[in-house]
């Protein structure tokens, strides 16, 4: 009961749910000083645990805390403090081995995992629910400053705009279980998710992203002869749908451009806007092009908008341009080399188990890439971290169970990694008994 108590309390901070979310000052503050107060956890992930793609998160975390901070000293202008500060976005990374690491310590049972991360994603679309129905109007606000939770635009009206890493994956799970272990309450379950995203989050990227990831998970899921009905299915109603939006946004008609971004609200023009002042202020250089110029932090003695010259500057509206606007193309570079090995790993791990939440845990770093146009990676790298931290775990929980099954196996309780008994007599020369065929 402690580990799962303990999971239930740990597994938020390091997924950043309360990261922006300044409306809750505790949890908003502690989320913020989580990569430092579990920086022994990280220090033992890396020295101690063998874990994959180790090297390439050292790189990236090397390059965005060490690097990039130094180049906004020679490009903002940043002094050293102010510097070190922009690298608070950048440090959840580390939580692949701070997560790995008290995994291995705790050694939960992969129903205690399963239970903790599921239940969140109930009590996310239960919680989402129930302030949409039950807070006044007069709470929701109009600015960013005022909370992020709440939030009234003229475009989409009042919306609830939750934290949804555990309803996402949620939502990948229900979708992998109603192909493999078809059931009516699943299959209800999946749509009426979207419904619910539709009505309060309203978040267009997020949910299209989801769409494209839960019509994907389904797909693989199915045996071969339907998957290649579902695919020509698929391939049908997208060109009906692309059709029936080119019609919508009056792509057969004159005025196409005026009514897409008409559609779009506001948004579109502040990104335009956005793009454009990056851009020029990157200008010719070969040298900003390349490593970027880092940032500037909102606490500092300069801000990115005192910088640029403009109240309307938004990076993290940018997608990967805002990537390339801070830590240049090798950043960018690394940043998407970490999340398609990281997608790898966990495909690789739900291979491996069969298990569906390890499906949709590789499901959801699929979703992380295909929305980064929009969101970019680097402002909640801790999403990465726990899932590819879960699914390594429960990979070699799984490899540990299967390898306790045959005889002549131990494992090792430092990486979970299975080890073949050799007996007395392999060792004086006789014949081994029970020993494993090579």
């Amino acid at each position: 009961m402690g580990v799962v108590l303990v999971l239930a309390a740990t597994l938020p901070m390091f997924a950043q749910v309360f990261h922006y979310m300044n409306e809750l000052p505790p949890t908003y503050y502690m989320s913020k000083a989580w990569p430092f107060i579990t920086l022994p956890l990280s220090i033992y992930g890396i020295a101690r645990l063998d874990l994959p793609g180790r090297n390439i998160f050292l790189i990236f975390l090397a390059y965005a805390l060490g690097f990039t901070p130094m180049i906004s000293v020679i490009q903002l202008g940043n002094d050293f403090f102010d510097a070190m500060t922009t690298t608070v976005k950048a440090w959840p990374v580390s939580y692949y081995f701070a997560l790995s690491a008290l995994l291995a310590m705790l050694a939960p049972a992969p129903k205690a995992v399963r239970a903790v991360m599921i239940g969140y994603g109930w009590g996310t679309f239960a919680l989402m629910i129930l302030l949409f129905l039950v807070v006044p109007t007069s709470w929701y606000g109009t600015k960013p400053e005022d909370g992020k939770l709440l939030i009234y635009e003229i475009e989409r009206g009042y919306r609830v705009y939750m934290p949804m890493f555990f309803g996402m994956i949620l939502v990948f799970y229900l979708a992998r279980c109603a192909v493999m272990k078809p059931n009516l309450l699943r299959l209800i379950a999946v749509p009426t998710a979207f419904v619910i995203m539709l009505v309060i989050y309203k978040q267009r990227m997020a949910i299209g992203g989801a769409v494209l990831v839960t019509a994907y998970a389904m797909l693989v899921s199915l045996p071969a002869q339907l998957r290649r009905i579902a695919i020509g299915a698929a391939l049908i109603a997208a060109c009906a749908g692309l059709a029936a939006g080119a019609y919508k946004f009056g792509l057969f008609s004159g005025g196409a451009a005026d009514q897409v971004q008409e559609s779009l609200g506001g948004s579109l023009t502040v990104r335009q806007n956005s793009l454009s002042l990056a851009a020029g202020f990157l200008g010719d250089s070969a040298l900003r092009w390349s490593f970027g110029v880092g940032a500037a932090t909102r606490f500092g003695t300069v801000s990115m908008r005192d910088i640029i010259g403009d109240n309307n500057f938004f990076i993290a509206d940018l997608g990967w341009p805002g990537v390339v606007f801070e830590y240049g193309i090798a950043g960018a570079i690394l940043l998407a080399a970490i999340h398609v090995w990281g997608f790898i790993i966990a495909l690789k791990a739900a291979r491996v188990t069969g298990d569906p939440l390890v499906m949709a845990l590789s499901d959801y770093v699929l979703y992380l890439l295909i929305t980064s146009a929009v969101y970019p990676l680097i402002f909640v790298p801790g999403e990465l971290g726990v899932v590819l931290a879960v699914a390594v775990y429960l990979q070699r929980a799984h490899e540990r169970t299967e390898a306790m099954a045959r005889p002549g196996v131990r494992t090792s309780p430092r990486v979970g990694r299975a080890h073949p008994v050799v007996s007395r007599g392999a060792v004086s020369g006789g014949p081994a008994r029970n020993a494993p065929v090579r």
